[in-house]
Parts: structure tokens; C-alpha cells; sequence
């Protein structure tokens, strides 16, 4: 993963998003906002070995700082809060997040040299949720 620290990626396309953002339960408007943000994602790591992500958009922006394989509380960039957890599996970031009700997401973050993919999954949903991502240059 050491590769990857530090470099930004901005998305380009997604396929089957809206069909996510309906599941869990987001409104006409929240799900047009997501889908027209266009976020960078940038991945840091400290010192310590405590890892930050960084979603950065126009309209809004969050960080998820973690230790890898170690359960902790995450509010998602919609204010919603879940328990998660994200592994690191070669130059993959697995991270699944858990709502109180306990409807789960599994989001999968796979870097390559000049792109990223998250693909998206969650228990419920038949379809899955792509996201591709550029290497800023």
C-alpha cells in the first residue's frame, strides 16, 4: 500500500451508485448530490501506523482515520453513524461498515498505478456499486 500514500484520485464514472444510495435509504436529493460530487480520495499514514483517508469534494469533505484491522466509530460523510472496520490486503482496502440496524456495507478499494476502484456491495442489494478513480497528475 506504500505505493499509493499520498497520491490523489478523483472519480470519473460509476455504475450502479444510485441503486446503493437508494438501498440505504437516501432521498432524491442526497442521491443527485452524491452522485455529482466528483470526490478525491487521498490516503495518508503517520508515523504511528495509523492510517487517514481523505474524501474531499466542493460541497462537502470527511476523513476516516484508522488502524488496520481494528474496530472503531465512523461517521459517513452523510452524518450517519456505523462501526467499522478496514483491512489492508496487498494494495487493497477493505472496509466494511455496519448501521445500528445492522444492514452492512462492504466497500473495496483497489489501487492500481494510475486508478482506483471501489466496488460496493452490501447484504440485501443484488446489484453491485462501482466507483473508478483517476490518478491526479
Amino acid at each position: 500500500m506504500q505505493q499509493y500514500l499520498c497520491k490523489q484520485f478523483v472519480q470519473v464514472g460509476e455504475e450502479n451508485f444510485e441503486d446503493y444510495l437508494i438501498f440505504i435509504g437516501k432521498g432524491y436529493l442526497a442521491r443527485k448530490a452524491a452522485l455529482n460530487l466528483r470526490p478525491t480520495l487521498v490516503l495518508t499514514k503517520d508515523e504511528f501506523g495509523t492510517y487517514t483517508l481523505s474524501f474531499r469534494s466542493a460541497l462537502i469533505s470527511s476523513s476516516i482515520i484508522f488502524t488496520p484491522g481494528e474496530e472503531f466509530d465512523e461517521v459517513k460523510p452523510d452524518g450517519v453513524k456505523v462501526r467499522a472496520k478496514i483491512e489492508i490486503a496487498g494494495n487493497k482496502l477493505i472496509h466494511t461498515q455496519t448501521e445500528e440496524n445492522g444492514r452492512s456495507s462492504l466497500h473495496i478499494r483497489e489501487y492500481f498505478d494510475d486508478r482506483m476502484i471501489i466496488t460496493t456491495t452490501a447484504g440485501g442489494l443484488e446489484k453491485t456499486a462501482i466507483r473508478y478513480f483517476e490518478l491526479v497528475r
